[in-house]
């Protein structure tokens, strides 16, 4: 394709999203400004999908985060009873806040959820059909919502790695130093040692409590600008007229940072409709640098195993444009992307990212307030067009 329709379709993100900013600086998930959100994104839908939807589902505000809180409190209770000789009663309680852990952060299941408070959120989607018979889908997404600041980014964020899965690691270790004091009760030396060091280790811990802000970021790389080049995609499919047998589903959904709600709720909503063909998704999340393009292989804390195959191939097509992008995993303890929830129904998926992804190296405005348009590179943008647009003309290729 030519230069200068990416570019044009690049100034076309750039402008959606550039407008749904202005009118609303940050769609936490389920909040007025996040269903308004896909409310637009459908309406705009309509000037170029055969049909258009949205989806309402529950999201419990909070919930998702929720387990660092019992998780501080649960240490601070812990160490009262380890100086009231009652180690068991620690051990339980550390034990119950990383089962807690595993269960809602690691895999992301709805554990603490009918906890907190429920509202609506709302997903928005667009089907274009080919011009002969369905022989497979693309579904091309990102998510509208917008995260709560991490305070932990914002104050000392080279110290985050260190407070979070160090915490993590703290509470792990009053699970074993409480069973140290429950083998040996009457060494006093022991038992003042590690209840000092224990009771020290939550001025780390107790930071945990401060971890998130109420407030919304922008969220312009994180990640409207892949509502926004979903869009741009499915526009430039229409006008092309081209597809002779790949049905595109552009989705933009909520609540991927309550926990990739959104996703799991479009999964489940519309599970016959991705098993009626075979479906491939091109996910993008976090693009902000076009020299830390990568494609996940694996997702969910690397839990869920993502298609590497459909990676590699883009990979390819990547290099083929002068484009220089690579595969990886998705690191243990550093979240989740929506490309896992559509992958554990059986569609063929991953996801872009532009950024690197470690608890100890992410872009500087991830989850900050300086999450803008100015710190998304105009190049990461044209080049994840240019990526997308290469495939699915190749793969309806494949199809005819």
């Amino acid at each position: 394709m030519k230069k200068q329709d990416i570019a044009a379709l690049k100034n076309e993100v750039f402008e959606l999203a550039g407008e749904i900013i202005k009118k609303y600086d940050s769609r936490l998930a389920g909040s007025k400004e996040s269903i308004e959100t896909a409310d637009l994104l459908a309406e705009r839908m309509k000037g170029f999908c055969t049909s258009t939807g949205t989806d309402d589902f529950k999201v419990y505000e909070g919930a998702f985060l929720g387990w660092i809180r019992i998780l501080v409190a649960s240490f601070l209770a812990g160490i009262i009873f380890l100086w009231l000789n009652q180690p068991l009663i620690s051990l339980t309680l550390a034990f119950i806040s990383i089962l807690i852990l595993i269960i809602q952060f690691i895999l992301y299941l709805p554990l603490l959820d009918k906890l907190y408070p429920k509202r609506n959120a709302r997903n928005a989607y667009g089907i274009i059909e080919p011009l002969h018979s369905v022989k497979q889908q693309i579904i091309i997404s990102g998510h509208h919502d917008s995260a709560h600041i991490f305070n932990f980014f914002i104050h000392q964020p080279k110290w985050y790695n260190m407070r979070t899965t160090g915490s993590i690691a703290l509470v792990i270790s009053m699970m074993l130093l409480s069973i140290v004091l429950s083998i040996f009760p009457d060494v006093f030396l022991l038992q003042i040692i590690i209840k000092i060091f224990v009771s020290l280790s939550f001025l780390i811990v107790g930071q945990m409590w401060f971890f998130a802000s109420k407030k919304g970021t922008p969220g312009a790389g994180d990640n409207l600008v892949a509502s926004a080049i979903a869009l741009s995609v499915g526009r430039y499919f229409t006008k092309q007229n081209t597809l002779q047998n790949t049905r595109l589903i552009i989705a933009s959904f909520d609540a991927e940072e309550e926990g990739l709600r959104g996703a799991r709720a479009f999964a489940k909503q519309h599970e016959s409709l991705i098993k009626q063909y075979p479906t491939y998704l091109l996910n993008a999340d976090c693009l902000y640098n076009e020299n830390e393009l990568f494609f996940l292989t694996s997702d969910l804390n690397n839990t869920v195993k993502l298609d590497r195959e459909l990676a590699q191939d883009l990979v390819a097509i990547a290099s083929e444009i002068g484009v220089k992008t690579y595969t990886q995993d998705l690191a243990f303890l550093t979240g989740g992307t929506d490309a896992a929830e559509l992958a554990k129904k059986g569609v063929h998926a991953t996801t872009i990212i532009g950024m690197p992804w470690t608890n100890s190296n992410r872009s500087a405005v991830y989850h900050t307030l300086n999450d803008t348009l100015d710190h998304v590179s105009p190049k990461v943008i044209e080049n994840t067009l240019e990526i997308f647009i290469n495939y699915i003309e190749k793969k309806d290729k494949t199809s005819s």
